[in-house]
């Protein structure tokens, strides 16, 4: 997050520069501790490397006698830019750039000879095409960087924005996960309610079967008739067959019990071990969300500009 911060204030402060266009303004410059007439610029969005790997490009162009280059300092001897001056010139130019930043300061010396050098009074006639010749040079290369800088960061922002859809979808698919879990707990809680139930309601029939097998027991003993006999023997019979039968269904509704709580053990753990997941997920969907936020800040703030 640090990082981004300091980023962003560095994109701010060319932003807020670049937003006004570079310019280029008439000052002094030193060169072996001595002053100088120069003219000064900036580049947006860059480094000093880049500054002068870029202007010693532009001005060997010119093919000049010699050019070396040490610490940022540049110097040219005897250059001709015909839309200055059909002459040879010598150029002094110093890059350099301020800690932490990405405004790079480009300072450039004309000398057109016997000290002279091109400045708005000494050289009016040639100050307007030196300037503009900076001026281009500044504002062409930091919309390159301009350029480059969103690309980059459209390209982050993408795979970013990737990302982020991708916990999205996973917290979707535990989010799934966890609703088809409940489902099932929530049918196998109905079928052993519906089972206790029965359960119950069969306990109360085998109660009564057992009872009434009781009283026709008891119906068939010798004081009784032949007749009240068998026909207590035949209802005794009848009704040990229905016991027969609810103590089977009695058996199969412990074993719904037994299948439910199996279900629902089941169903509990893996509904469990998905909420976990997906309360990791959504922890990464929300630093992903801010990093994407941070992103998309970054990219508006240099498109906008």
């Amino acid at each position: 997050m640090r990082k981004f911060f300091v980023f962003a204030a560095a994109l701010i402060l060319s932003a807020v520069i670049y937003a006004q266009r570079v310019d280029v303004v008439e000052t002094t410059a030193i060169f072996d501790k001595k002053s100088y007439p120069a003219m000064a610029t900036k580049v947006m969005f860059s480094d000093a490397k880049s500054v002068v790997k870029e202007f010693t490009n532009m001005i060997k162009a010119y093919n000049p006698e010699t050019m070396t280059v040490k610490k940022n300092i540049i110097r040219v001897d005897n250059v001709i830019i015909p839309a200055i001056n059909e002459n040879a010139i010598d150029l002094f130019a110093s890059v350099n750039q301020p800690k932490g930043s990405d405004i790079v300061d480009l300072a450039v010396v004309f000398s057109i000879g016997s000290d002279i050098y091109i400045t708005s009074s000494q050289a009016p006639t040639m100050y307007p095409t030196a300037s503009n010749m900076l001026k281009v040079f500044a504002n062409d290369l930091t919309a390159k960087n301009r350029d480059a800088i969103l690309s980059k960061l459209g390209k982050e922002l993408e795979k970013e924005e990737k990302k982020l859809a991708s916990y999205e979808k996973k917290s979707a698919g535990y989010q799934k996960s966890i609703d088809g879990y409940q489902k099932n707990l929530d049918k196998a809680e109905q079928k052993k309610k519906e089972a206790n139930d029965n359960i119950q309601s069969t306990n109360s029939k085998i109660d009564a079967s057992e009872q009434l097998i009781k009283e026709y027991s008891a119906s068939i003993n010798p004081e009784n008739s032949g007749d009240v006999i068998e026909k207590a023997s035949k209802a005794r019979d009848k009704e040990k067959k229905k016991l027969e039968s609810y103590q089977k269904s009695l058996g199969g509704y412990n074993k719904t019990i037994e299948s439910s709580n199996k279900t629902i053990e089941k169903n509990t753990k893996s509904k469990t071990k998905t909420e976990n997941s997906l309360s990791s997920v959504t922890k990464d969907i929300e630093k992903q969300r801010e990093i994407v936020r941070e992103k998309k800040e970054a990219y508006k703030m240099v498109e906008n500009q």
